[in-house]
């Protein structure tokens, strides 16, 4: 089976998940009105704002529609630390930076990602404090989570530049141009301003697959497993289970193969790909096709220790965030929070308990 996983489509859903995930925000913002129409309204799309550091990009002049909207530099090299949405100008660079590679134009879609990351490294981390680049309060929270597992707690501080998207578009270019080496190392960059955004590991299993130096199916498996892990849309959940529909069909396990695709056809029933990668199992697999529902490809993702449905984390993170809210002029936002942790685990008693007390007030 051929996987069509092109990175252009990855770009296209990062843009989608940046204007959705400002669902975790604070409602002490005006939301700015983003580029994708299609994003469904939600009282908590009000963007929680990362902190203003020296390094923050400042808001770009209004030119023409094809125009790049750069990153505006002081006299001293420093950016301009204007107020801006964050959220705003990365969707803005990005569908430029689409619309020039698109093109062919690869130098001015470098200069695009490199408006992204100007600066990155006067942000000098210590052991006690970090800079990351996040898309959502979300993302903060749930990074904060798994580093707290591991023992530790530190200062977090949330720059406003786009500086992990600034990497995975110079990673994407870079794998375009055959450059592979310099597109893992730049994915790297990526992940380590942003730990835990499940594209990132997505795409550095595709890229892993196709390496000129050859496959790595293992890390590959790794890096899909792991991107499973973080998803908390569709759209990446889906894409880390075809990853790793590929990986195993490769390692001759058309069962858990299958059980993947199922789970995707379940959550994306409009994705016309899924049919014909279900077609080539049922082609050469037809009475484990024939003998497969949905039930059973849960259970056979789980007896392989993979996950049919989205981490407890995120649950975890979304009950945290409603609690932030103590004021009852905020309730909405903390009940849309959790209805958001509704959808993703739609049997959690503690989220209908806190639902039911919240709008009965």
């Amino acid at each position: 089976m051929t996987k069509k996983y092109l990175p252009l489509c990855l770009i296209a859903a990062l843009f989608v998940s940046n204007s959705l995930s400002a669902q975790t925000a604070s409602p002490k913002k005006t939301p700015a009105k983003t580029s994708n129409p299609g994003s469904p309204a939600n009282p908590t799309q009000n963007a929680a704002q990362p902190a203003t550091t020296k390094a923050s990009p400042a808001k770009p002049a209004p030119a023409k529609s094809a125009a790049v909207p750069t990153i505006q530099r002081t006299a001293s090299g420093t950016v301009d630390t204007s107020k801006i949405d964050p959220i705003k100008l990365n969707n803005q660079m990005m569908m430029v930076f689409m619309e020039r590679m698109k093109a062919g134009n690869y130098p001015e879609a470098r200069e695009i990602a490199n408006q992204m990351i100007f600066g990155h490294d006067s942000f000098k981390s210590t052991e006690t404090k970090e800079y990351k680049s996040f898309h959502s309060m979300m993302e903060k929270e749930l990074y904060l989570l798994l580093e707290g597992r591991q023992g530790r707690k530190p200062e977090v501080e949330w720059v406003e530049q786009p500086i992990s998207d600034g990497f995975y578009l110079l990673s994407i270019l870079d794998f375009q141009e055959n450059k592979h080496e310099e597109a893992l190392a730049n994915m790297q960059r990526a992940v380590f301003w942003n730990p835990v955004r499940s594209a990132f590991y997505s795409e550095r299993g595709f890229m892993l697959l196709r390496n000129s130096a050859g496959p790595n199916v293992l890390m590959a498996q790794v890096a899909y497993l792991k991107a499973l892990e973080l998803a908390d849309n569709a759209e990446d959940f889906a894409a880390a289970l075809r990853g790793l529909s590929f990986i195993f069909l490769e390692r001759r396990m058309p069962d858990v193969a299958l059980a993947c695709l199922l789970v995707v056809k379940q959550i994306q029933p409009q994705d016309s790909e899924i049919e014909e990668e279900l077609f080539f199992i049922r082609r050469n697999f037809p009475g484990l096709y024939e003998s497969m529902d949905l039930a059973g490809a849960r259970k056979t993702l789980s007896d392989n220790r993979i996950l049919a449905g989205y981490s407890p984390d995120h649950v975890q993170v979304l009950i945290r965030l409603a609690d932030s809210f103590k004021s009852p002029k905020d309730a909405p936002y903390a009940i849309s929070l959790l209805h958001r942790a509704r959808e993703m685990s739609p049997k959690n008693q503690e989220v209908a308990r806190r639902l039911q007390v919240l709008e009965k007030k």
